[in-house]
């Protein structure tokens, strides 16, 4: 029977830890079971084999284990090169990161700052829609991991932000004795955390985008229903698909609707409104729009930022609740829309 070693247990629990590894995850990945993870951050012992599995699912060395040497690894270390494309300047800049979590929060601030829809405004045509010739992408190369964000112009021009670019390269360094700072692919744990909360991201700010060569979010419908307040049935309902009909959709509707008040009805995941005649000559209407996952037919996730964006479309505001024209008499009807989008 083979002696077992002597490893670090505090070394072994941090690694784990700063990796996003469960003891059952750990276990899974050099194929041990959860209570020989468990009894070597307790015992700080086990065989030179699972020691060795161990050093290479964390992207470190043997002796980095044993603690007789602490130079051999930089916890999770990123480099991030953002360069705008497009600009007069394209200089590049850079920053450094301790670890995934900083890095993924930078991301997100940026991601943020150059989301697609505008929120604020009075009416549809002062927002610049995304996406338009260039989608978000996000790919893996070697030790590359790229992400491009097109920028949206400050005029309200589908056509004027073509060509123009934010990239974001990072990798991840490791530290070794001989060589120094060297690149080295994402470990497969880390790889997954980031790609996680990447996707979450891009699907929260833009309704299509391609990530490790998969096109996403381009399979998104809303179903719109009218409902009558009053015998609280429901009269008509739409499928559409995308996004941006959607925002059509608002914007006619919006127009079309006779003198009344509109009132946002608070719910999660979906955009509510009552609709009240001043004078009493028509019923009260609802309206909801819901995000509908097209392979479960369920309700789906509702982004925030994507019911703002309709909400806009709406000429909505929590100032001015008044909507609708007199020169409309009737209320406008879903059926009258979908002729328009089959004319």
């Amino acid at each position: 029977m083979a002696k077992n070693i002597d490893v670090d247990k505090t070394i072994i629990k941090k690694l784990r830890v700063n990796q996003k590894h469960t003891q059952e995850s750990l276990a899974l990945e050099i194929g041990v079971s959860r209570r020989a993870i468990s009894c070597i951050e307790n015992t700080g012992s086990t065989s030179k084999q699972t020691a060795e599995k161990l050093a290479k699912a964390f992207g470190v060395s043997f002796n980095y284990l044993t603690g007789d040497d602490e130079s051999d690894f930089l916890p999770s270390p990123f480099y991030c090169e953002l360069i705008e494309s497009g600009s007069p300047s394209q200089q590049a800049q850079s920053q450094l990161f301790n670890s995934e979590t900083e890095l993924l929060a930078f991301l997100d601030q940026q991601i943020n700052q150059e989301r697609p829809f505008r929120i604020g405004g009075r009416t549809p045509g002062e927002y610049s829609d995304f996406p338009t010739k260039s989608l978000p992408t996000y790919s893996i190369e070697g030790v590359n991991c790229t992400l491009r964000i097109p920028l949206r112009e400050e005029e309200p021009d589908p056509e004027a932000n073509d060509g123009r670019i934010l990239t974001f390269t990072f990798r991840e360094l490791r530290l070794q004795t001989d060589v120094g700072l060297t690149w080295q692919p994402l470990r497969k744990w880390i790889s997954i955390y980031i790609n996680q909360n990447l996707s979450r991201t891009l699907n929260k700010y833009y309704p299509e985008y391609i990530f490790l060569g998969e096109h996403r979010g381009n399979r998104a419908q809303f179903l719109v229903v009218l409902s009558d307040e009053t015998q609280q049935a429901e009269t008509e309902t739409l499928l559409l698909e995308g996004l941006w009909p959607v925002r059509q959709f608002a914007t006619w509707f919006s127009h079309h609707l006779p003198p009344l008040a509109a009132s946002k009805i608070p719910s999660d995941n979906r955009v509510s409104f009552r609709l009240s005649p001043g004078d009493h000559s028509l019923p009260e209407r609802r309206i909801d729009i819901l995000r509908i996952d097209p392979v479960t037919e369920t309700k789906a996730p509702f982004p925030e930022v994507w019911q703002e964006s309709v909400i806009t479309a709406l000429s909505w505001s929590k100032s001015i609740n008044k909507a609708g024209t007199a020169d409309n008499s009737a209320m406008p009807t879903i059926e009258d829309f979908s002729h328009l989008i089959r004319d």
